[in-house]
């Protein structure tokens, strides 16, 4: 039988819609889910992203890359025993938020871009620290329960502090070791990627320290339980957590609850400091059941791109260099236990934003497996140009799932895969070593299986031309993709795995994953559930608002 339909008939994909505004949704909405999900599934999912890229819906007040919009935090309390999902959304009250609203325009430096049309003015923010109101305080890219209270965080320092039930903004997080200046600092890179150590009870964090000097990467890990015995005196809290003034624009306003967060932070924080010879863009990080393990990729700060950029108008990644070509990727190995550099390790020049998962072998604590998403180069950053995504314009496509094989003995890397096709495409060499030759990002596993040998990767299919078509599961063992969702003109979201309370041990992909759909034409969104061992669809419900790209989540 042939097709009836017309295929210039068919909607034609469009994500526009994927970079449109959204709107403050505070008061709490039940909705019903049209399917059944598990009564066993009750818990919050919290998600961040950018909630509005341009100010009071004027596109030419735009920010320039999709890393740019003003921070907006989604809870969706699901209800299993009801079937219902409680909704609200609520953009982040920061003070980068509120100033664009009052002048109508972005007032602060962004990722990717830059609002000061002065050329004294961007070279004094950058180097001469003398007007700190240029410094970004919104906090775009994930959230984190962290002390019992939600932490939306991004790659500058600080943090903003939510009310978990409300998402109320408290104020913001000053408190963490590397807020502190120091000399002749110019910025500091940290992680949004923040990563819980069960073992440990701990939450490890790090930050690249930028000086005209010399500089280092800060290491942090803040124990669940606050310190009780370096209580700071009211009277300093203000001083240390203004920096003298020096932020006082941010924390001015700050209340006694948000405060009160800040002492316990800094309390229960420990920092380590090493040499950090090149700075590098390092987006997150992994641990293993001993170890937290950096891939410091070949993309280096460049002290003249940096002088350059601030005068003619370039952004925080403008400042970096692109030396794959020449130099390698290292991976830096330090230990949990201690705070101790085990080793570094060189290993091939890669791009990447994301690790998936580390895990020793079993048979020799030394041998560690790191799993990333992995790009021959950094190309992707300047496709993430919203110029660019608006008119859906992807020709790279996403990443590939890249191992390596790390000796803490022998100081080696091993690319087990290497080699495995003939290289294809724009990421050639990453399509080629690629345990499954599909293109994605945003992976997630099951949490459980976070520092454990693991099997099912669950992510956004992302091949050129379309960013974020599908939700796939990769299987890393039989090295195959197993399952796809798609439906035609949809945009998933980063795929959460909640995992069956009772579920076997060896039943690693019996739960659901939670995402959130963007329907591009209807300008409408959807909460989906999948089954985790099928993949196939279990519910949906309509939420109130649209909601645009959201980058990163957790389910608690």
């Amino acid at each position: 039988m042939t097709s009836t339909v017309n295929e210039n008939d068919q909607p034609m994909w469009n994500n526009f819609n994927l970079f449109a505004s959204t709107t403050d949704s505070v008061t709490e909405e039940t909705i019903k889910f049209q399917g059944t999900i598990p009564e066993w599934l009750k818990g919050t999912l919290y998600r961040n992203g950018p909630g509005a890229n341009e100010v009071n819906n004027d596109l030419t007040t735009s920010v320039y890359h999709a890393f740019d919009g003003f921070a907006y935090i989604q809870k969706y309390n699901i209800d299993g025993p009801s079937q219902t999902v409680r909704f609200r959304g609520s953009f982040i009250k920061s003070r980068a938020y509120t100033e664009a609203l009052k002048h109508g325009h972005l007032t602060v430096r962004q990722f990717g871009t830059d609002p000061c049309k002065s050329i004294f003015g961007r070279f004094q923010s950058l180097f001469m620290r003398r007007d700190p109101s240029t410094f970004s305080d919104d906090t775009g890219v994930t959230v984190q329960l962290v002390q019992n209270e939600l932490l939306a965080l991004t790659e500058t320092i600080g943090g903003s502090v939510m009310d978990p039930d409300t998402l109320e903004f408290l104020g913001p997080l000053r408190a963490l070791p590397y807020d502190q200046k120091v000399d002749s600092e110019l910025f500091t890179l940290t992680t949004a990627h923040v990563m819980h150590d069960d073992k440990r009870q701990m939450t490890v964090g790090y930050g690249g320290r930028i000086s005209r000097k010399e500089h280092w990467l800060d290491v942090i890990f803040i124990s669940d339980e606050p310190s009780k015995t370096d209580k700071i005196e009211d009277g300093d809290i203000d001083e240390q957590l203004s920096l003298k003034d020096h932020f006082i624009h941010i924390t001015r306003n700050m209340n006694e609850r948000c405060k009160d967060y800040n002492q316990r932070i800094k309390s229960s924080a420990k920092m380590f400091r090493f040499p950090y010879e090149n700075p590098c863009y390092m987006h997150s990080a992994s641990i293993s059941e001993d170890y937290l393990i950096f891939t410091e990729i070949p993309l280096h700060f460049n002290t003249f791109n940096a002088i350059w950029n601030s005068i003619s108008g370039g952004t925080i990644i403008d400042m970096f260099k692109w030396h794959g070509q020449t130099k390698p990727t290292y991976f830096r190995i330090i230990s949990l236990d201690t705070g101790e550099q085990i080793a570094r390790i060189p290993g091939p020049a890669f791009f990447m934003f994301h690790h998936i998962n580390s895990y020793q072998s079993k048979d020799n604590k030394k041998k560690i497996t790191v799993d990333i998403c992995g790009f021959d180069d950094p190309r992707i950053i300047n496709e993430l140009y919203l110029d660019k995504l608006r008119e859906n314009i992807f020709p790279s496509g996403a990443g590939y799932l890249r191992r390596f094989e790390l000796d803490l003995d022998a100081n080696t890397c091993i690319e087990s895969n290497a080699n495995a096709r003939e290289p294809k495409g724009i990421h050639r060499e990453s399509y080629a070593n690629s345990l499954v030759p599909v293109q994605f990002e945003l992976p997630r596993i099951n949490p459980i299986f976070i520092t454990k040998p693991y099997r099912y990767i669950y992510a956004v299919r992302a091949p050129p031309g379309r960013l974020f078509d599908g939700l796939i599961k990769l299987d890393a063992e039989s090295k195959q993709q197993v399952a796809v969702w798609e439906e035609p003109c949809s945009s998933p979201s980063e795929p959460i795995f909640v995992p069956r309370p009772d579920a076997n041990s060896d039943q690693e992909d019996d739960g659901v994953v939670l995402s959130i759909i963007l329907e591009q034409h209807a300008k409408r969104s959807f909460i989906l559930v999948l089954d985790g061992i099928t993949f196939k669809e279990l519910a949906r419900a309509y939420l109130p608002i649209h909601i645009p790209l959201s980058f990163h989540g957790n389910f608690y």
